[in-house]
Protein backbone atom coordinates (compact mmCIF):
# COMPACT_ATOMS: atom_id res chain seq x y z
CA UNK A 1 0.00 0.00 0.00
CA UNK A 2 2.47 2.01 0.42
CA UNK A 3 4.71 1.40 -2.49
CA UNK A 4 1.62 2.12 -4.43
CA UNK A 5 0.95 5.71 -2.61
CA UNK A 6 4.38 6.73 -3.05
CA UNK A 7 4.03 5.55 -6.83
CA UNK A 8 1.06 8.24 -6.99
CA UNK A 9 3.07 11.09 -5.68
CA UNK A 10 5.76 10.22 -8.24
CA UNK A 11 3.47 10.41 -10.94
CA UNK A 12 1.76 13.11 -9.97
CA UNK A 13 4.99 15.24 -9.00
CA UNK A 14 5.68 13.70 -13.38
CA UNK A 15 2.56 15.13 -14.21
CA UNK A 16 3.14 18.72 -12.55
CA UNK A 17 6.28 19.07 -13.98
CA UNK A 18 5.63 18.39 -17.50
CA UNK A 19 2.71 19.26 -18.09
CA UNK A 20 1.26 21.71 -15.38
CA UNK A 21 4.68 23.79 -16.26
CA UNK A 22 3.17 24.84 -20.10
CA UNK A 23 0.38 25.99 -18.55
CA UNK A 24 1.74 27.69 -15.27
CA UNK A 25 0.47 31.47 -16.02
CA UNK A 26 -2.88 30.03 -17.02
CA UNK A 27 -3.24 27.91 -14.30
CA UNK A 28 -2.16 30.96 -11.99
CA UNK A 29 -5.00 33.19 -14.21
CA UNK A 30 -7.98 30.88 -12.83
CA UNK A 31 -6.55 30.31 -9.80
CA UNK A 32 -6.81 33.71 -8.70
CA UNK A 33 -10.34 34.11 -10.76
CA UNK A 34 -11.66 30.75 -8.51
CA UNK A 35 -10.16 32.64 -5.65
CA UNK A 36 -12.38 36.02 -6.25
CA UNK A 37 -15.50 33.44 -6.20
CA UNK A 38 -14.11 31.74 -2.81
CA UNK A 39 -13.60 35.49 -1.54
CA UNK A 40 -17.30 35.76 -2.60
CA UNK A 41 -18.76 33.15 -0.77
CA UNK A 42 -17.28 33.95 2.29
CA UNK A 43 -18.43 37.75 2.06
CA UNK A 44 -22.15 36.23 1.43
CA UNK A 45 -21.95 35.04 5.19
CA UNK A 46 -20.15 37.93 6.30
CA UNK A 47 -22.93 40.28 5.50
CA UNK A 48 -25.77 38.23 6.98
CA UNK A 49 -24.65 39.95 10.04
CA UNK A 50 -25.28 43.24 8.64
CA UNK A 51 -28.78 42.05 7.24
CA UNK A 52 -30.10 40.83 11.04
CA UNK A 53 -28.69 43.48 13.06
CA UNK A 54 -29.02 46.54 11.13
CA UNK A 55 -31.38 45.71 8.03
CA UNK A 56 -34.05 43.96 10.47
CA UNK A 57 -33.83 44.81 14.02
CA UNK A 58 -32.11 48.46 13.43
CA UNK A 59 -34.24 48.80 10.03
CA UNK A 60 -31.38 51.07 8.84
CA UNK A 61 -31.94 52.41 5.70
CA UNK A 62 -28.77 53.45 4.16
CA UNK A 63 -27.31 49.87 5.94
CA UNK A 64 -30.26 48.20 3.73
CA UNK A 65 -28.59 50.39 0.21
CA UNK A 66 -25.36 49.21 1.24
CA UNK A 67 -26.18 45.72 2.02
CA UNK A 68 -28.24 45.44 -1.24
CA UNK A 69 -24.98 46.75 -3.68
CA UNK A 70 -22.70 45.01 -2.08
CA UNK A 71 -24.74 41.87 -2.35
CA UNK A 72 -24.98 42.46 -6.56
CA UNK A 73 -21.38 43.34 -6.94
CA UNK A 74 -20.47 40.10 -5.03
CA UNK A 75 -22.76 38.41 -7.31
CA UNK A 76 -21.14 40.46 -10.65
CA UNK A 77 -17.83 39.91 -9.62
CA UNK A 78 -19.04 35.86 -8.55
CA UNK A 79 -20.27 35.18 -12.39
CA UNK A 80 -17.81 36.82 -14.11
CA UNK A 81 -14.82 35.12 -12.35
CA UNK A 82 -16.47 31.71 -12.53
CA UNK A 83 -17.18 32.62 -16.60
CA UNK A 84 -13.25 33.40 -16.58
CA UNK A 85 -11.73 30.14 -14.80
CA UNK A 86 -14.37 28.09 -16.59
CA UNK A 87 -13.02 28.71 -20.40
CA UNK A 88 -9.26 29.24 -19.20
CA UNK A 89 -9.18 25.66 -17.78
CA UNK A 90 -11.47 23.93 -20.54
CA UNK A 91 -8.94 25.53 -22.76
CA UNK A 92 -6.10 24.08 -20.62
CA UNK A 93 -7.79 20.94 -20.20
CA UNK A 94 -8.44 20.52 -24.10
CA UNK A 95 -4.82 20.87 -24.61
CA UNK A 96 -3.45 18.84 -22.25
CA UNK A 97 -5.75 15.73 -23.82
CA UNK A 98 -4.42 16.83 -27.32
CA UNK A 99 -0.59 16.87 -26.00
CA UNK A 100 -0.90 13.32 -24.33
CA UNK A 101 -2.61 11.88 -26.91
CA UNK A 102 0.10 13.03 -29.22
CA UNK A 103 2.68 11.57 -27.18
CA UNK A 104 0.78 8.25 -26.71
CA UNK A 105 0.82 8.28 -30.48
CA UNK A 106 3.93 8.60 -31.01
CA UNK A 107 4.87 6.01 -28.24
CA UNK A 108 2.64 3.77 -30.29
CA UNK A 109 4.31 4.46 -33.52
CA UNK A 110 7.70 4.05 -31.95
CA UNK A 111 6.99 0.67 -31.19
CA UNK A 112 8.61 -2.52 -32.73
CA UNK A 113 6.45 -5.46 -33.64
CA UNK A 114 6.80 -7.75 -30.64
CA UNK A 115 5.71 -4.71 -28.24
CA UNK A 116 2.53 -4.49 -30.68
CA UNK A 117 1.93 -8.39 -30.77
CA UNK A 118 1.54 -8.86 -27.01
CA UNK A 119 -1.49 -6.36 -26.89
CA UNK A 120 -4.96 -6.29 -28.52
CA UNK A 121 -5.91 -3.59 -30.44
CA UNK A 122 -8.84 -3.31 -27.97
CA UNK A 123 -6.52 -2.82 -25.02
CA UNK A 124 -4.18 0.28 -26.66
CA UNK A 125 -7.09 2.04 -27.88
CA UNK A 126 -9.28 1.53 -24.53
CA UNK A 127 -5.96 2.69 -22.40
CA UNK A 128 -5.28 5.47 -25.32
CA UNK A 129 -8.58 7.16 -24.44
CA UNK A 130 -8.32 6.47 -20.37
CA UNK A 131 -4.83 7.95 -19.81
CA UNK A 132 -4.83 10.95 -21.98
CA UNK A 133 -8.31 11.69 -20.44
CA UNK A 134 -6.78 11.16 -16.52
CA UNK A 135 -4.22 13.90 -16.75
CA UNK A 136 -6.37 16.78 -17.76
CA UNK A 137 -9.07 15.69 -14.80
CA UNK A 138 -5.98 15.26 -12.24
CA UNK A 139 -4.72 18.53 -12.95
CA UNK A 140 -8.27 20.65 -13.25
CA UNK A 141 -9.23 18.63 -10.05
CA UNK A 142 -6.44 19.86 -8.11
CA UNK A 143 -7.02 23.04 -9.06
CA UNK A 144 -10.95 23.38 -8.97
CA UNK A 145 -10.11 21.56 -5.11
CA UNK A 146 -7.41 24.09 -3.96
CA UNK A 147 -8.61 27.44 -6.26
CA UNK A 148 -12.21 27.21 -5.50
CA UNK A 149 -13.19 24.39 -2.27
CA UNK A 150 -10.61 24.69 -0.11
CA UNK A 151 -10.11 28.85 -0.45
CA UNK A 152 -13.91 28.71 0.14
CA UNK A 153 -13.83 26.41 2.78
CA UNK A 154 -10.82 28.55 4.32
CA UNK A 155 -12.86 31.73 3.86
CA UNK A 156 -16.15 30.80 5.46
CA UNK A 157 -13.96 28.97 8.47
CA UNK A 158 -12.40 32.54 8.66
CA UNK A 159 -16.05 34.21 9.19
CA UNK A 160 -17.21 31.55 11.35
CA UNK A 161 -14.07 32.07 13.81
CA UNK A 162 -14.53 35.81 14.30
CA UNK A 163 -17.97 35.12 15.06
CA UNK A 164 -17.94 32.48 17.49
CA UNK A 165 -13.88 30.87 18.15
CA UNK A 166 -15.11 28.49 20.68
CA UNK A 167 -18.24 26.67 18.80
CA UNK A 168 -16.03 26.98 15.50
CA UNK A 169 -13.04 24.83 16.90
CA UNK A 170 -15.94 21.98 18.26
CA UNK A 171 -16.65 21.94 14.97
CA UNK A 172 -13.63 21.33 12.82
CA UNK A 173 -13.34 18.50 14.54
CA UNK A 174 -15.57 16.72 12.07
CA UNK A 175 -13.20 17.41 9.65
CA UNK A 176 -10.04 14.80 10.98
CA UNK A 177 -12.63 12.24 11.45
CA UNK A 178 -14.34 12.52 7.75
CA UNK A 179 -10.76 12.51 6.59
CA UNK A 180 -10.02 9.45 8.31
CA UNK A 181 -13.22 7.21 6.48
CA UNK A 182 -12.47 8.76 3.15
CA UNK A 183 -9.14 7.53 3.07
CA UNK A 184 -9.64 4.04 3.63
CA UNK A 185 -12.38 4.48 0.83
CA UNK A 186 -9.56 5.63 -1.08
CA UNK A 187 -7.70 2.72 -1.52
CA UNK A 188 -10.44 0.29 -2.25
CA UNK A 189 -11.74 2.84 -4.92
CA UNK A 190 -8.15 2.38 -6.67
CA UNK A 191 -8.62 -1.28 -6.87
CA UNK A 192 -12.11 -1.11 -8.14
CA UNK A 193 -11.09 1.17 -10.68
CA UNK A 194 -8.42 -1.51 -11.96
CA UNK A 195 -10.56 -3.65 -12.55
CA UNK A 196 -12.97 -1.65 -14.34
CA UNK A 197 -10.45 -1.26 -17.21
CA UNK A 198 -9.48 -4.61 -17.01
CA UNK A 199 -12.97 -5.28 -17.83
CA UNK A 200 -13.65 -2.53 -20.12
CA UNK A 201 -10.70 -3.90 -22.34
CA UNK A 202 -12.37 -7.11 -22.21
CA UNK A 203 -15.88 -6.15 -23.52
CA UNK A 204 -13.97 -3.62 -26.32
CA UNK A 205 -11.89 -6.75 -27.58
CA UNK A 206 -14.56 -9.34 -27.69
CA UNK A 207 -16.67 -6.68 -29.69
CA UNK A 208 -14.30 -6.10 -32.23
CA UNK A 209 -13.84 -9.65 -32.92
CA UNK A 210 -17.50 -9.96 -33.43
CA UNK A 211 -17.44 -7.80 -36.13
CA UNK A 212 -14.74 -7.96 -37.58
CA UNK A 213 -15.87 -11.84 -37.63
CA UNK A 214 -19.32 -11.35 -38.39
CA UNK A 215 -19.84 -13.76 -41.63
CA UNK A 216 -18.50 -16.08 -39.19
CA UNK A 217 -20.85 -15.57 -36.45
CA UNK A 218 -24.10 -15.66 -38.93
CA UNK A 219 -22.12 -18.70 -41.19
CA UNK A 220 -22.28 -21.05 -37.67
CA UNK A 221 -25.13 -19.44 -35.99
CA UNK A 222 -22.98 -18.44 -33.25
CA UNK A 223 -25.27 -15.71 -32.22
CA UNK A 224 -26.19 -16.92 -28.87
CA UNK A 225 -22.74 -18.58 -27.65
CA UNK A 226 -21.44 -15.35 -28.25
CA UNK A 227 -24.26 -13.12 -27.25
CA UNK A 228 -23.71 -15.30 -23.93
CA UNK A 229 -19.94 -14.67 -23.88
CA UNK A 230 -20.32 -10.57 -23.87
CA UNK A 231 -23.63 -10.74 -21.61
CA UNK A 232 -21.65 -12.27 -18.79
CA UNK A 233 -18.92 -9.40 -19.35
CA UNK A 234 -21.27 -6.79 -19.27
CA UNK A 235 -22.74 -8.10 -16.10
CA UNK A 236 -19.31 -8.15 -14.58
CA UNK A 237 -18.70 -4.87 -15.54
CA UNK A 238 -22.26 -3.85 -14.42
CA UNK A 239 -21.35 -5.56 -10.65
CA UNK A 240 -18.26 -3.52 -10.68
CA UNK A 241 -19.20 -0.36 -11.90
CA UNK A 242 -21.86 -0.94 -8.66
CA UNK A 243 -19.40 -1.28 -5.78
CA UNK A 244 -17.37 2.02 -7.82
CA UNK A 245 -20.79 3.60 -7.00
CA UNK A 246 -21.57 2.42 -3.79
CA UNK A 247 -17.51 3.61 -2.84
CA UNK A 248 -18.06 6.89 -3.99
CA UNK A 249 -20.98 7.25 -3.12
CA UNK A 250 -20.30 6.21 0.72
CA UNK A 251 -18.67 10.13 1.36
CA UNK A 252 -22.20 11.37 0.88
CA UNK A 253 -23.60 9.89 4.44
CA UNK A 254 -20.47 10.28 6.31
CA UNK A 255 -20.59 14.08 5.63
CA UNK A 256 -24.16 14.48 5.91
CA UNK A 257 -24.28 12.89 9.32
CA UNK A 258 -21.32 15.28 10.71
CA UNK A 259 -22.78 18.06 8.96
CA UNK A 260 -25.89 17.52 10.78
CA UNK A 261 -24.37 16.96 13.80
CA UNK A 262 -22.36 20.25 13.56
CA UNK A 263 -25.58 22.17 12.64
CA UNK A 264 -27.77 20.92 15.07
CA UNK A 265 -25.34 21.22 18.08
CA UNK A 266 -24.50 25.01 16.82
CA UNK A 267 -28.42 25.73 16.14
CA UNK A 268 -28.92 24.45 20.10
CA UNK A 269 -25.93 26.32 21.16
CA UNK A 270 -26.47 29.43 19.04
CA UNK A 271 -30.38 29.94 20.11
CA UNK A 272 -29.40 29.17 23.72
CA UNK A 273 -27.30 32.35 23.73
CA UNK A 274 -30.22 34.65 21.94
CA UNK A 275 -32.46 33.53 24.12
CA UNK A 276 -30.95 33.04 27.80
CA UNK A 277 -27.37 35.63 27.41
CA UNK A 278 -28.91 38.55 25.10
CA UNK A 279 -27.02 37.33 21.90
CA UNK A 280 -27.07 39.46 18.81
CA UNK A 281 -28.73 37.55 16.06
CA UNK A 282 -26.98 38.42 13.25
CA UNK A 283 -23.47 37.00 15.01
CA UNK A 284 -25.14 33.57 15.05
CA UNK A 285 -27.44 33.36 11.61
CA UNK A 286 -23.66 34.99 9.69
CA UNK A 287 -21.91 31.77 11.71
CA UNK A 288 -25.05 29.96 10.89
CA UNK A 289 -24.94 30.98 6.77
CA UNK A 290 -20.62 30.12 6.82
CA UNK A 291 -21.57 26.65 8.51
CA UNK A 292 -24.11 25.83 5.51
CA UNK A 293 -22.25 27.57 2.89
CA UNK A 294 -19.19 25.49 3.83
CA UNK A 295 -21.22 21.98 3.39
CA UNK A 296 -20.64 22.20 -0.44
CA UNK A 297 -17.09 22.85 -0.86
CA UNK A 298 -16.65 20.39 2.63
CA UNK A 299 -18.65 17.71 0.42
CA UNK A 300 -16.58 18.29 -3.14
CA UNK A 301 -13.14 18.10 -0.85
CA UNK A 302 -14.40 14.38 0.39
CA UNK A 303 -15.31 13.43 -3.09
CA UNK A 304 -12.41 15.36 -5.02
CA UNK A 305 -10.13 11.93 -2.88
CA UNK A 306 -11.79 9.63 -4.28
CA UNK A 307 -11.78 11.16 -7.81
CA UNK A 308 -8.22 11.49 -7.59
CA UNK A 309 -7.70 7.47 -6.74
CA UNK A 310 -9.67 6.78 -9.92
CA UNK A 311 -8.39 8.86 -12.16
CA UNK A 312 -4.25 7.56 -10.44
CA UNK A 313 -5.21 4.78 -12.74
CA UNK A 314 -4.92 6.41 -15.56
CA UNK A 315 -2.24 8.59 -15.33
CA UNK A 316 -0.19 5.09 -14.17
CA UNK A 317 -1.21 3.90 -17.31
CA UNK A 318 -0.29 6.99 -19.35
CA UNK A 319 3.29 6.78 -18.14
CA UNK A 320 4.27 3.14 -18.42
CA UNK A 321 2.76 3.94 -22.40
CA UNK A 322 5.32 6.55 -23.08
CA UNK A 323 8.11 5.01 -21.45
CA UNK A 324 7.70 1.49 -22.87
CA UNK A 325 10.32 1.62 -25.36
CA UNK A 326 11.10 -0.45 -28.28
CA UNK A 327 13.91 -2.98 -28.36
CA UNK A 328 15.93 0.04 -31.16
CA UNK A 329 14.23 3.41 -30.48
CA UNK A 330 14.26 4.93 -34.28
CA UNK A 331 17.54 6.95 -35.13
CA UNK A 332 19.60 4.68 -32.72
CA UNK A 333 21.35 2.49 -35.75
CA UNK A 334 23.39 3.18 -38.42
CA UNK A 335 21.64 4.55 -42.06
CA UNK A 336 22.05 1.92 -44.97
CA UNK A 337 24.30 2.37 -47.66
CA UNK A 338 23.12 2.50 -50.93
CA UNK A 339 24.29 -1.06 -52.34
CA UNK A 340 23.32 -3.84 -54.96
CA UNK A 341 21.31 -5.45 -52.29
CA UNK A 342 22.67 -8.65 -51.66
CA UNK A 343 21.24 -10.06 -48.12
CA UNK A 344 23.06 -13.26 -46.23
CA UNK A 345 22.33 -14.99 -43.33
CA UNK A 346 24.56 -16.93 -41.13
CA UNK A 347 23.58 -19.38 -38.74
CA UNK A 348 20.57 -17.22 -37.91
CA UNK A 349 18.33 -19.74 -35.35
CA UNK A 350 15.15 -17.59 -33.80
CA UNK A 351 12.39 -18.57 -32.01
CA UNK A 352 9.40 -16.84 -31.16
CA UNK A 353 8.80 -18.19 -27.81
CA UNK A 354 12.11 -19.70 -26.02
CA UNK A 355 10.06 -22.45 -24.58
CA UNK A 356 8.15 -23.61 -27.90
CA UNK A 357 11.55 -24.08 -29.77
CA UNK A 358 13.24 -22.48 -32.24
CA UNK A 359 11.53 -21.81 -35.66
CA UNK A 360 14.54 -21.19 -37.62
CA UNK A 361 17.41 -23.33 -36.81
CA UNK A 362 21.19 -22.41 -38.13
CA UNK A 363 19.95 -20.99 -41.51
CA UNK A 364 22.92 -20.13 -43.42
CA UNK A 365 21.62 -18.27 -46.87
CA UNK A 366 23.01 -16.01 -49.77
CA UNK A 367 19.97 -13.53 -51.61
CA UNK A 368 22.56 -12.47 -54.16
CA UNK A 369 21.19 -8.86 -55.55
CA UNK A 370 18.55 -8.29 -58.39
CA UNK A 371 17.31 -11.99 -58.47
CA UNK A 372 14.41 -13.42 -57.46
CA UNK A 373 14.72 -15.98 -54.81
CA UNK A 374 11.53 -18.21 -53.74
CA UNK A 375 11.10 -19.84 -50.37
CA UNK A 376 9.19 -23.29 -50.35
CA UNK A 377 8.29 -25.54 -47.53
CA UNK A 378 5.24 -26.50 -45.57
CA UNK A 379 3.40 -24.45 -42.87
CA UNK A 380 5.28 -23.22 -39.92
CA UNK A 381 8.74 -24.36 -41.84
CA UNK A 382 10.06 -20.32 -41.11
CA UNK A 383 9.27 -19.32 -44.62
CA UNK A 384 7.38 -15.70 -43.69
CA UNK A 385 9.36 -15.55 -40.10
CA UNK A 386 12.91 -15.16 -42.36
CA UNK A 387 10.91 -12.46 -44.04
CA UNK A 388 10.33 -10.38 -40.90
CA UNK A 389 13.93 -10.88 -39.46
CA UNK A 390 14.95 -8.85 -42.84
CA UNK A 391 12.50 -6.03 -41.78
CA UNK A 392 13.81 -6.04 -38.34
CA UNK A 393 10.46 -6.79 -36.88
CA UNK A 394 12.35 -9.57 -35.11
CA UNK A 395 16.03 -9.97 -34.29
CA UNK A 396 17.19 -13.59 -33.79
CA UNK A 397 18.51 -15.15 -30.74
CA UNK A 398 21.87 -16.34 -32.70
CA UNK A 399 23.48 -15.58 -36.05
CA UNK A 400 23.61 -12.43 -37.92
CA UNK A 401 22.08 -11.06 -40.97
CA UNK A 402 23.73 -8.68 -43.16
CA UNK A 403 22.54 -6.24 -45.96
CA UNK A 404 25.84 -5.91 -48.46
CA UNK A 405 28.17 -6.57 -45.84
CA UNK A 406 26.16 -4.26 -43.24
CA UNK A 407 25.18 -5.99 -40.55
CA UNK A 408 21.12 -5.40 -39.69
CA UNK A 409 21.79 -5.73 -35.83
CA UNK A 410 23.76 -2.38 -36.54
CA UNK A 411 21.35 -0.44 -38.81
CA UNK A 412 18.57 1.80 -38.29
CA UNK A 413 14.98 -0.26 -38.94
CA UNK A 414 13.65 2.80 -40.52
CA UNK A 415 16.46 3.64 -42.80
CA UNK A 416 16.39 -0.13 -43.77
CA UNK A 417 12.66 0.05 -44.58
CA UNK A 418 12.72 2.44 -46.59
CA UNK A 419 15.01 0.05 -49.13
CA UNK A 420 12.20 -2.57 -49.03
CA UNK A 421 8.92 -2.97 -50.48
CA UNK A 422 7.10 -5.83 -48.67
CA UNK A 423 3.25 -7.18 -50.15
CA UNK A 424 2.04 -9.65 -47.09
CA UNK A 425 -0.15 -12.49 -47.21
CA UNK A 426 -2.71 -10.66 -45.30
CA UNK A 427 -3.09 -7.69 -47.83
CA UNK A 428 -3.85 -5.04 -45.21
CA UNK A 429 -5.35 -2.24 -46.72
CA UNK A 430 -6.44 0.46 -44.24
CA UNK A 431 -9.86 2.80 -43.78
CA UNK A 432 -9.95 4.97 -46.37
CA UNK A 433 -9.76 6.11 -49.99
CA UNK A 434 -7.71 3.41 -52.58
CA UNK A 435 -5.46 6.38 -53.32
CA UNK A 436 -4.37 7.11 -49.84
CA UNK A 437 -3.97 3.39 -49.40
CA UNK A 438 -2.10 3.44 -52.30
CA UNK A 439 -0.34 6.67 -51.20
CA UNK A 440 1.13 4.98 -48.12
CA UNK A 441 3.97 3.38 -50.32
CA UNK A 442 5.75 6.84 -50.36
CA UNK A 443 5.40 9.74 -48.71
CA UNK A 444 4.28 12.49 -50.11
CA UNK A 445 3.22 10.75 -54.05
CA UNK A 446 1.96 12.90 -56.52
CA UNK A 447 -1.22 12.20 -58.52
CA UNK A 448 0.70 10.92 -61.50
CA UNK A 449 2.33 8.96 -59.14
CA UNK A 450 -0.06 6.95 -57.20
CA UNK A 451 -1.82 6.43 -61.09
CA UNK A 452 1.51 5.02 -62.60
CA UNK A 453 2.04 2.97 -59.85
CA UNK A 454 -1.70 1.49 -60.04
CA UNK A 455 -1.27 1.22 -63.53
CA UNK A 456 1.63 -0.86 -63.24
CA UNK A 457 -0.08 -2.96 -61.01
CA UNK A 458 -2.88 -3.49 -63.51
CA UNK A 459 -5.37 -1.96 -61.22
CA UNK A 460 -6.29 1.44 -62.77
CA UNK A 461 -8.94 0.13 -65.20
CA UNK A 462 -11.05 -1.63 -61.76
CA UNK A 463 -10.20 1.21 -60.21
CA UNK A 464 -12.00 3.84 -62.70
CA UNK A 465 -15.09 1.54 -62.93
CA UNK A 466 -15.95 2.36 -59.72
CA UNK A 467 -18.21 5.40 -59.12
CA UNK A 468 -15.56 7.27 -56.75
CA UNK A 469 -12.24 6.46 -59.12
CA UNK A 470 -9.57 6.75 -56.56
CA UNK A 471 -11.46 8.35 -53.80
CA UNK A 472 -13.40 4.90 -53.52
CA UNK A 473 -13.42 4.27 -49.75
CA UNK A 474 -11.91 0.45 -49.13
CA UNK A 475 -14.32 0.12 -45.97
CA UNK A 476 -13.19 -1.50 -42.68
CA UNK A 477 -10.81 -4.18 -43.51
CA UNK A 478 -11.34 -3.14 -47.24
CA UNK A 479 -14.61 -5.09 -46.81
CA UNK A 480 -15.88 -3.42 -50.19
CA UNK A 481 -13.01 -4.95 -52.61
CA UNK A 482 -12.40 -8.44 -53.67
CA UNK A 483 -9.45 -10.59 -52.64
CA UNK A 484 -7.72 -9.47 -56.49
CA UNK A 485 -8.59 -5.87 -56.23
CA UNK A 486 -7.00 -5.85 -52.77
CA UNK A 487 -4.09 -7.09 -53.56
CA UNK A 488 -3.87 -5.21 -56.86
CA UNK A 489 -3.81 -1.83 -54.57
CA UNK A 490 -1.14 -3.58 -51.96
CA UNK A 491 0.97 -4.61 -55.32
CA UNK A 492 0.87 -0.82 -56.38
CA UNK A 493 1.81 0.55 -53.14
CA UNK A 494 4.59 -1.75 -53.61
CA UNK A 495 5.67 -0.11 -57.15
CA UNK A 496 4.92 3.52 -56.04
CA UNK A 497 7.29 2.32 -52.89
CA UNK A 498 10.47 1.54 -56.00
CA UNK A 499 12.75 -0.04 -53.25
CA UNK A 500 15.47 -2.21 -54.60
CA UNK A 501 14.25 -5.04 -52.20
CA UNK A 502 11.37 -6.49 -52.33
CA UNK A 503 9.66 -8.93 -50.14
CA UNK A 504 6.21 -10.88 -50.92
CA UNK A 505 4.94 -13.07 -48.56
CA UNK A 506 2.65 -15.42 -50.77
CA UNK A 507 1.01 -12.46 -52.16
CA UNK A 508 -1.69 -14.87 -54.39
CA UNK A 509 -2.37 -16.93 -51.15
CA UNK A 510 -5.74 -16.09 -51.09
CA UNK A 511 -6.80 -16.00 -54.65
CA UNK A 512 -7.91 -18.14 -57.09
CA UNK A 513 -5.57 -20.07 -60.20
CA UNK A 514 -7.17 -17.58 -62.66
CA UNK A 515 -6.46 -14.29 -60.49
CA UNK A 516 -3.13 -15.67 -59.34
CA UNK A 517 -2.34 -16.22 -62.92
CA UNK A 518 -3.60 -12.49 -63.88
CA UNK A 519 -1.28 -11.65 -61.09
CA UNK A 520 1.48 -13.57 -62.03
CA UNK A 521 2.62 -11.05 -64.94
CA UNK A 522 2.03 -8.06 -62.46
CA UNK A 523 4.41 -9.74 -60.06
CA UNK A 524 7.41 -10.55 -62.83
CA UNK A 525 7.32 -7.06 -63.56
CA UNK A 526 7.72 -5.38 -59.77
CA UNK A 527 10.45 -7.92 -59.85
CA UNK A 528 12.44 -7.19 -62.43
CA UNK A 529 15.69 -6.05 -61.43
CA UNK A 530 15.28 -5.94 -57.93
CA UNK A 531 16.34 -8.26 -54.96
CA UNK A 532 13.26 -10.38 -54.82
CA UNK A 533 12.67 -12.79 -51.97
CA UNK A 534 9.02 -14.65 -52.58
CA UNK A 535 7.31 -16.96 -50.00
CA UNK A 536 5.08 -18.96 -51.93
CA UNK A 537 2.85 -22.52 -51.63
CA UNK A 538 1.81 -23.02 -55.34
CA UNK A 539 5.43 -24.06 -56.75
CA UNK A 540 4.00 -22.92 -60.53
CA UNK A 541 4.08 -19.40 -59.20
CA UNK A 542 8.18 -19.71 -58.78
CA UNK A 543 9.00 -21.76 -61.46
CA UNK A 544 11.11 -18.84 -62.84
CA UNK A 545 12.40 -18.04 -60.00
CA UNK A 546 16.51 -17.32 -59.58
CA UNK A 547 16.90 -19.46 -57.12
CA UNK A 548 14.71 -22.09 -55.21
CA UNK A 549 15.36 -22.13 -51.46
CA UNK A 550 13.73 -25.58 -49.71
CA UNK A 551 12.83 -24.96 -46.04
CA UNK A 552 11.84 -27.56 -43.77
CA UNK A 553 11.48 -27.18 -39.66
CA UNK A 554 13.08 -24.25 -39.75
CA UNK A 555 16.22 -25.73 -41.84
CA UNK A 556 17.50 -25.17 -45.48
CA UNK A 557 17.53 -28.63 -47.08
CA UNK A 558 17.45 -27.54 -50.78
CA UNK A 559 18.36 -24.81 -53.03
CA UNK A 560 19.02 -24.12 -56.57
CA UNK A 561 17.00 -23.67 -59.63
CA UNK A 562 13.71 -25.03 -60.82
CA UNK A 563 15.46 -27.51 -63.22
CA UNK A 564 17.74 -28.42 -61.09
CA UNK A 565 15.73 -29.30 -58.26
CA UNK A 566 13.29 -31.08 -60.47
CA UNK A 567 16.02 -33.30 -61.51
CA UNK A 568 17.24 -33.85 -58.40
CA UNK A 569 15.02 -37.01 -56.30
CA UNK A 570 14.00 -34.57 -53.48
CA UNK A 571 11.72 -32.49 -51.46
CA UNK A 572 11.48 -30.13 -53.52
CA UNK A 573 10.98 -32.94 -56.78
CA UNK A 574 8.22 -34.67 -54.76
CA UNK A 575 6.06 -31.48 -53.83
CA UNK A 576 6.47 -30.15 -57.42
CA UNK A 577 4.48 -33.76 -58.42
CA UNK A 578 2.21 -33.79 -56.01
CA UNK A 579 0.96 -30.13 -56.95
CA UNK A 580 0.75 -30.99 -60.33
CA UNK A 581 -1.09 -33.77 -60.32
CA UNK A 582 2.05 -36.65 -60.29
CA UNK A 583 3.71 -35.31 -63.28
Amino acid sequence: MEEAKNQRYADLRRLVSETGRRFVWRYVLAFLMLGVVSATTAATAWLMKDVINDVFIAKSQSALIFVASAVLVIYVARGAASYGQGVILAQIGNAIVADGQKRLVSALLAQDVRGIQQRTSSEVIAKQVLSAEAARQILQLLVTVVGRDLLTLIGLIGVMIVQDPLVSSVVLLALPIAAIFIAGLGVRVGKVQKKQVSIGVTLADQLRQVIQGFRVVKAFGAEPRLGERLGTVITDQQANADRAAKLMARTQPIVETLAGIAVALVILYGGWRVISHGATPGAFFSFITALLLAYDPARRLASARLQLEQHFVGLRLFFEMIDELPEQPAGQGQPVRPGPGAISLRDVTFAYHPEAGPVLRDVTLDIPAGKTTALVGGSGSGKSTLLSLILKFWEPQSGSLTLDGQPLAELDAASLRESIAYVGQDTFLFDGSIRDNIAIGKAGATEDEIRAAARAAQADAFIEGLPLGYDTPVGELAGRLSGGQKQRIAIARAFLRDAPILLLDEPTAALDAQSEDALRQTLADLSRNRTTVMVAHRLASIMHADRIVVIEQGRVIEQGSHEALLAAPGTYASLFRLQMGGR
